[in-house]
């Protein structure tokens, strides 16, 4: 050993002998020795303690350590004049080891792309578990990564407490935990009790219910407010509450004052009242609908309200139109018309058939049983089913049938056309009335060639011709 620090004793004495003569005695007393300006900075390192000088010449040397959470070797070197970094070295961040996953969970980057001294991880749960541990974070260091791997847990709602009144479904089998996202649903257990709250709620992700849990409460309807002239019965005693299925009874007490509204109402499964609560109002009949009837007298007036008693005269509105029903009516205790209002029936103007004429003049309006004659032009021919060309009005309508058949028109042309003649004489145009004859021939020196008769009879304006060659 002491050999070794002998030699390299020597090794120094040498240098620093060389150097001075180098610099010192060759290049003579005048000359200047070469140096660096001050040594450089290097981002994230330290000047190592034993490169610190008051001057650095050529060949001197300047090494640094990286700070705490960064590695590498940085060195430069003076050339005379300036500082040259040996291999451009660099203090890089220290890397960490891949992040452990936890079961249930995962995490992200909080910052920076890599893992490096100074990036920071989150950690969260996946859907139905939460964080129980405190810190939920870690961060790479000089040593690794600090603080331990968090955990989830799975989230669980603490199931309802039994009561008598309510039904619960959806609860979890052999009491197996009611989880994140479940539904559990509420009904009350008779026909007499409501529901309070949410039908249904949902074990949320903070452990906790939607909705606090409903009650079953029993049904009862409140008694609203009766008109005073309206007596009831079936109200409960020292006023009990009126519950699901009680029935209650109207009536009224007053002469002359008639219910308007239900005789009776139960209390419904919602505690709401099947129907309104009825009123007494005072007796009158309807006015009803005038149908071709005009009221001429009333007792005591024409006009409504009409109450008990009230008598009405009717007429039609029309001269020689029929009524049907009582002329007079009288309204009864009851609100109800001795008989309905009576209605009048008759006919406007009668119904244009075509090619006919009235035989009387026309009038704007016709009684009941009033009828009317038809006469046809001149060629045309009267029809009617019964034989007689009437038409009659009877509830407002007029009834039978009537119509003019027309004639038929043979021309000189149509009968050069088939090559007959008129058997007997010859007319330039001839009209043969509905249900008439006429009978052809074949011109002369001319033959029949069809199987239509020569005797042709008029049917409404048609009739067949022969034809000859």
């Amino acid at each position: 050993m002491q050999s070794s620090l002998a030699v390299l004793y020597i090794f120094f004495l040498a240098r620093v002998y060389t150097s001075a003569f180098d610099d010192g005695v060759n290049s003579g007393p005048s000359s200047e020795l070469s140096t660096c300006p001050e040594i450089p900075t290097v981002d994230n390192a330290e000047v190592s303690t034993t490169s610190f000088k008051s001057k650095y010449i050529k060949g001197d040397s300047v090494t640094y350590n990286c700070q705490q959470g960064y590695i590498g070797r940085v060195i430069f070197v003076c050339d005379g004049h300036k500082w040259q970094n040996i291999r451009n070295a660099k203090c890089s961040r220290k890397r960490c080891e891949l992040p452990e996953d936890i079961p249930n969970g995962r995490f992200f980057l909080v910052n920076g792309t890599e893992f490096v001294y100074g990036t920071t991880i989150k950690y969260i749960c996946k859907t139905g578990y939460r964080m129980v541990s405190r810190v939920d974070n870690r961060t790479c260091l000089a040593e690794g990564w600090n603080n331990h791997l968090p955990q989830c847990e799975e989230i669980t709602c603490s199931p309802p407490v039994a009561k008598d009144n309510i039904i619960v479904d959806g609860l979890p089998d052999y009491d197996n935990p009611i989880r994140y996202g479940h539904h559990l649903q509420f009904t009350c257990h008779s026909t007499g009790l409501k529901l309070v709250g949410p039908k249904e709620v949902i074990c949320g992700e903070n452990g906790e219910w939607s909705n606090p849990f409903p009650t079953c409460e029993e049904i009862v309807c409140e008694l609203k407010q009766i008109n005073g002239s309206v007596a009831v019965a079936g109200l409960p005693q020292n006023n009990a509450p009126i519950k699901y299925g009680h029935k209650l009874q109207f009536y009224c007490f007053q002469k002359g004052m008639l219910l308007s509204g239900n005789k009776e109402v139960t209390c419904s499964n919602e505690g709401q009242w099947s129907s309104p609560f009825p009123i007494c109002e005072e007796v009158t009949c309807k006015e009803g609908e005038l149908q071709n009837v005009k009221i001429v007298y009333g007792s005591p007036g024409v006009s409504p309200p009409f109450k008990p008693r009230h008598s009405l005269n009717f007429e039609c509105t029309n001269p020689g139109w029929t009524m049907t029903g009582q002329s007079s009516i009288t309204c009864r205790e009851d609100g109800t018309w001795s008989s309905p209002y009576p209605t009048c029936s008759g006919c406007g103007p009668p119904p244009h058939i075509e090619f006919a004429d009235l035989t009387t003049l026309q009038k704007s309006y016709y009684g009941y049983g009033e009828r009317v004659e038809y006469r046809c032009q001149q060629y045309y021919t009267i029809w009617s089913l019964y034989g007689k060309p009437f038409k009659t009005c009877a509830q407002g309508t007029w009834n039978g049938s009537v119509k003019c058949l027309k004639p038929c028109i043979v021309t000189i042309e149509d009968m050069d056309a088939n090559n007959i003649r008129q058997y007997y004489g010859q007319k330039r145009k001839m009209y043969s009335a509905h249900g008439e004859h006429i009978t052809f021939a074949c011109q002369y020196g001319k033959r029949a060639v069809n199987n239509v008769a020569f005797r042709q009879q008029c049917r409404d304006g048609v009739m067949h011709l022969p034809f000859c060659m």
